[in-house]
């Protein structure tokens, strides 16, 4: 079969892909061809090289066997490039990996250049981020999908509907004034004179118009407010902020646009819409952030005062005093102080689980609670107080049962269940393994292992006394 370069292969392929398969057919019986003749020439080669002789003898060789010279030649064929050899199976696997270069080209283009395959990786990649995000709830995601089925106003809609909106609050404003000038209700004749209207089917045709304008130009441009809402999902909004509230906010804050816009001004709608969307959306953003609500002013200025704190600190290189931080934020020390005091509020849950370092005796059940530490400084009933003691008594006389006395003692002094008139002065609750140790006169360890092992021949009746650390403390 006939040699095949390279590059005019690749060339080839390049111009006519349709004819992948013949060129693979082509390139593999080559292959196999060019295999074989390798192989019979290695093997004759040391036959080759001992029956060497002169010019004359070779030239026998070669009318003896032709074909053995013409396979010594095709070995022999070097490529354009000087120092390498000629390698069919290299152009094979260049080729092979051309054709699926070009196929793979023409499908991503085709991919990026679809319209309808963008809006559809859109989709889904909006989808993917309301799922991912614990701020978005399920109704968002419905109300997602409705706003995109409403198409789009063009400039010289917008402009249309925009001359109806503000026609239409003329008139609503003019009656307004009319009845502050009047101190009553104006009539309908009064009114369309004001208004300049023939009568008042034409005023109130014009007052329906202008809210229906108002209405289409809102809901076509919903995906503004969208696409501030998403930016802030995309910045990892928290779960405990509500995209929905934020939506719900940045649409009021639409209409509220709709009918302040003046298209004579010359400004499309999106530029001043986008205004008061974004500030009603950062707003929404700064009042759920806390639990406790702060005016807006005072984030404002806990911001103006982080600012120059930075600033000074680099100046001054060091701490500004309060005088300083307050003159450079043009506020009183006074109103510096109320700023950072609401700002450094925190709140916590009563249910939250925190850790009790003066009591040595955690539960690994159950822990202390905000609530338990806020019942703790309530004033117990007599009841309680009855309660809490003839539970005291009960324990205490069911250790007795199970344990030696010298075992109960110990444990009495470590958990403060001990009564504290028969305590040293100075000494009261729950004591260290350390002060139990001086008073029975035993080394720390040896009280430590006392206790575990007091514990260990107690542990079948955990399950009855489980929760009285619960009610003792």
């Amino acid at each position: 079969p006939p040699d095949i370069d390279s590059e005019i292969l690749y060339e080839g392929i390049k111009k006519a892909p349709k004819l992948q398969n013949e060129v693979i057919e082509v390139i593999t019986s080559h292959t196999n061809s060019t295999a074989d003749s390798t192989t019979d020439v290695s093997v004759n080669a040391p036959a080759l090289k001992k029956n060497k002789s002169p010019h004359g003898d070779e030239a026998e060789s070669s009318k003896a066997n032709p074909e053995q010279s013409s396979k010594k030649k095709n070995q022999n064929k070097s490529s354009t490039m000087p120092g390498f050899i000629k390698d069919d199976n290299l152009d094979g696997h260049i080729a092979n990996r051309s054709l699926r270069m070009v196929a793979s080209r023409r499908q991503v283009s085709r991919m990026v250049r679809s319209k309808s395959a963008k809006l559809k990786r859109r989709q889904v990649n909006s989808e993917a981020m309301y799922r991912k995000s614990a701020s978005v709830p399920d109704s968002l995601v419905d109300y997602a999908q409705e706003i995109h089925s409403v198409s789009r106003v063009t400039p010289k809609e917008e402009i249309e509907l925009g001359t109806k909106t503000q026609e239409a609050i003329r008139l609503q404003r003019m009656y307004e004034d009319l009845q502050a000038k009047y101190g009553r209700d104006p009539t309908d004749d009064e009114w369309c004179a004001e208004a300049g209207k023939i009568n008042m089917e034409a005023l109130r045709q014009a007052i329906d118009d202008g809210i229906e304008a108002k209405n289409q130009l809102v809901a076509s441009n919903l995906r503004m407010v969208q696409r501030v809402v998403n930016l802030y999902i995309r910045n990892g909004l928290g779960s405990e902020y509500n995209a929905g509230d934020l939506m719900q906010d940045g649409t009021m804050a639409l209409i509220r646009a709709a009918e302040k816009f003046e298209p004579e001004r010359g400004f499309r709608f999106s530029t001043y819409a986008m205004y008061w969307i974004r500030s009603a959306v950062k707003r929404s953003q700064t009042m759920q952030s806390r639990i406790v609500n702060v005016p807006q002013r005072i984030h404002e200025t806990y911001k103006r005062v982080s600012k120059a704190e930075t600033r000074l600190r680099k100046e001054l290189g060091r701490e500004p005093n309060k005088t300083e931080l307050a003159a450079a934020c043009d506020i009183t020390t006074v109103q510096l102080d109320r700023c950072r005091r609401a700002m450094q509020q925190a709140a916590f849950s009563l249910d939250a689980e925190v850790q009790n370092t003066y009591k040595p005796n955690s539960s690994t059940t159950r822990k202390d609670t905000m609530y338990d530490i806020v019942a703790a400084k309530v004033d117990e009933t007599e009841y309680e107080k009855t309660q809490r003691l003839m539970m005291r008594e009960h324990l205490i006389s069911t250790l007795r049962r199970y344990l030696s006395p010298h075992e109960v003692d110990l444990l009495l002094l470590r958990y403060g269940l001990m009564d504290e008139r028969a305590l040293p002065r100075g000494m009261s609750g729950p004591l260290t393994i350390a002060q139990v140790s001086q008073l029975v006169g035993l080394k720390p360890d040896k009280v430590r292992r006392i206790i575990i092992n007091s514990q260990k021949q107690l542990r079948h009746l955990m399950k009855e006394w489980e929760d009285f650390e619960c009610e003792l403390a």
